[in-house]
């Protein structure tokens, strides 16, 4: 059932991912030596004022990590319960990514640093909130008495689908060119953007909706 503990998490969610996204404009605005066409905003946490960046990454920590909790409240089906699990990985990917530091998008695969790595690999976790919102979706669509719920939903799954595919396609199409590694040849850093606002957008409607039921 919804409580006021499940109300309160949604809040916070809903506030940290709006915090993430005004953080991501500001980084835009002090961090000029980062170029958004083609750096990740990983890169933003090097150097000067990249504790912002980091503050960012604990914000979506928070909101992915707050929707988990609520997740596990309310979506109790089988297909609600896995979108719950991906979206305590993508929490943790969040996390990882605000700890651990990457490394110059320059450099090679073979040249990573141990926290370049891991990093890596708290930004593929952190993905995992596309593949979570396909099952919340889905746990709302077999219930017609949540009816009211679905197309909110469901723009916002579909737009956060839309931004990883186009993600996907620059990164199979720019990759290649530049034998797998990040460079200015590689043009995927307004993707990537795109996508990490509409996996922030996501989860504010998420949010929203879940905030409307009593139980699913």
């Amino acid at each position: 059932m919804r409580t006021y503990r499940t109300q309160l998490l949604s809040r916070i969610s809903i506030l940290c991912s709006i915090v993430f996204i005004a953080l991501l404009a500001i980084l835009h605005l002090i961090k000029n030596d980062v170029n958004p066409f083609w750096q990740p905003i990983s890169e933003y946490a090097l150097g000067k004022n990249g504790w912002v960046m980091r503050l960012a990454f604990f914000s979506m920590t928070i909101a992915t990590g707050a929707a988990t909790v609520v997740a596990f409240k309310l979506y109790k089906k089988s297909s609600g319960k896995i979108g719950s699990i991906l979206l305590a990985i993508s929490t943790i990917g969040f996390l990882l990514a605000g700890i651990y530091n990457t490394d110059p998008s320059t450099t090679a695969n073979e040249n990573m640093t141990t926290a370049g790595t891991i990093h890596s690999v708290g930004a593929g976790f952190s993905g995992m909130i596309v593949f979570a919102s396909l099952f919340f979706f889905w746990q709302v669509y077999k219930n017609p008495i949540y009816r009211e719920l679905r197309n909110p939903l469901a723009y916002a799954t579909v737009l956060l689908w839309v931004s990883e595919v186009i993600l996907i396609i620059s990164m199979a199409i720019y990759l290649p060119k530049n034998d797998g590694n990040l460079g200015p040849e590689v043009l995927i850093g307004l993707q990537g953007r795109f996508m990490i606002i509409c996996a922030a957008i996501w989860t504010v409607i998420f949010m929203k909706q879940t905030m409307r039921i009593k139980e699913i």
